[in-house]
């Protein structure tokens, strides 16, 4: 059929060639007009031949048991289903690489926290400053491999020293129906909401007192192995770790912790939450524990800190907390508290603190406390900063307490907390919060009972 319409349009080019040439030379009356009717005659012939041609198209997939296509139902574009399997996804605003089959991805992790904080009200001077710092400067990458594996790695650059943060390895599977997760390496302890949430993602911009004193001697983070079990609304841990990454020149101390939650009376409006977690660390042996310099309200004030005091040849410690709050529409309620009990060759001493928070987002967002594993995540704002939206808006409260009195060169401190969290978008975050603060030291530089107030701006972008 191609065939025959080249045939026709050639011959078609050539009687028009033809015509015109023949009107060059002064053709007759009779010449032009047969020419033209040749003319006619082919383009008749050539729509015939067409019209034919779409007929015998239409028959073929009718008589092999296809229906013939229609202009309602058009073949996909390639470039439609190409983008289905495209190998980089922005969706989270970073590059995510992705193998052609899905089995390999590699996604970085960024994460800028600048402050500026004022202190003002003290007794003491040198405790009245103002201040700014990069409050954490953390780059990294996650992923997973083929086979259920999956990969954290991440450097953080905060107070003029370089660390490392999570860096670990996972394996995720089923059991029980339930989804299970083995990894080895370096990871955030599991340690109630506060405690078991990145800093970036916590409502307020210094875990509370309760979190910097219910804890190993290690810090949040410990090597070793962990597993996590999570149902729909429950998750239960356990995880065996030493210190966190080290020179390597001293025995770690050993450190056993677990947690759990529960929330039930899960509706759509929220759900309750219920939770505990323990821990059993074996010190090292050494000469003493040095004093814990716990952050009060900022850590840009260093001046600003809460003394736990020393202990002298410890053994180990033990610490217990509890959590109750839940979600209800757009607010939140949290209460934590324990106790460690730090264990000397002398005496034992206990160490208490517990905190109670709230938060209510005005622009009607769902508070990101999730009913899987008890932490909180970024909130997901209904009308990001543009054209029609002006991000989410947040009040927060909280008052916190912490006690180590029962050891005669430990203090006391408390504050009450007020802020706005505002989110342009997802990845972006600017705070303002204010902070009245009392600390009791009854040793060191700022001997007594001391007040005041601080004030911290914080602008965020994480990804």
């Amino acid at each position: 059929m191609m065939i025959q319409r080249a045939l026709l349009a050639g011959v078609g080019f050539a009687a028009l060639s033809t015509a015109a040439f023949a009107q060059s030379s002064a053709p007759s009356t009779d010449e032009i007009s047969a020419l033209r009717a040749q003319v006619q005659a082919l383009s008749a012939r050539l729509e015939q031949l067409e019209a034919q041609s779409r007929a015998q198209a239409s028959a073929a997939p009718a008589a092999a048991g296809v229906p013939a296509p229609t202009a309602a139902v058009a073949p996909r574009p390639a470039a439609q289903a190409a983008s289905a399997h495209s190998p980089v996804d922005w969706a989270t605003g970073v590059p995510e690489l992705r193998s052609p089959d899905g089995s390999f991805t590699f996604k970085p992790r960024i994460r800028v926290t600048a402050d500026l904080s004022n202190t003002f009200g003290s007794d003491f001077d040198s405790r009245n400053l103002t201040t700014t710092e990069l409050r954490g400067l953390r780059l990294g990458a996650q992923g997973k491999i083929a086979g259920g594996f999956t990969y954290w790695i991440e450097g953080d650059i905060a107070d003029n020293a370089i660390s490392v943060a999570n860096a670990f390895m996972a394996y995720s599977t089923k059991w029980a129906g339930r989804d299970l997760e083995l990894s080895m390496g370096q990871r955030l302890n599991d340690r109630g909401v506060e405690g078991g949430t990145p800093e970036d993602m916590v409502p307020f911009l210094e875990r509370s007192l309760m979190v910097s004193t219910i804890g190993p001697e290690r810090g949040a983070y410990g090597v070793g192995v962990s597993s996590k079990l999570t149902g729909s609304v429950w998750h239960a841990s356990l995880s065996v770790t030493g210190d966190a990454i080290s020179g390597g020149t001293t025995n770690d101390s050993v450190t056993v912790m677990g947690r759990t939650h529960w929330s039930p009376l899960k509706t759509d409006d929220g759900f309750l939450h219920l939770g505990g977690w323990g821990f059993v660390e074996d010190l090292t042996p050494n000469a003493s524990v040095a004093a814990r310099s716990l952050v009060v309200t900022s850590r840009g004030n260093d001046n600003l800190r809460l003394s736990g005091g020393a202990y002298a040849d410890p053994k180990g410690s033990k610490g217990l907390g509890l959590e109750l709050g839940g979600v209800h529409r757009s607010g939140w309620l949290m209460a934590e508290g324990g106790r460690r009990v730090l264990e000397t060759a002398s005496r034992d001493y206990d160490q208490d603190a517990y905190s109670i928070s709230a938060g209510f987002f005005i622009t009607g967002e769902k508070p990101p406390l999730s009913p899987r594993t008890g932490t909180w995540s970024r909130p997901k704002v209904l009308n990001p900063l543009g054209a029609d939206g002006y991000g989410a808006l947040e009040i927060v409260g909280r008052y916190d307490t912490a006690d180590y009195s029962d050891n005669p060169a430990g203090g006391e401190a408390d504050t009450w907390l007020l802020g706005v969290n505002w989110y342009p978008t997802n990845n972006t975050r600017i705070s303002t919060h204010w902070s009245v603060w009392s600390i009791d030291s009854p040793t060191g530089t700022y001997v007594g009972d001391d007040s005041g107030n601080t004030v911290t701006v914080r602008v965020q972008t994480a990804f």
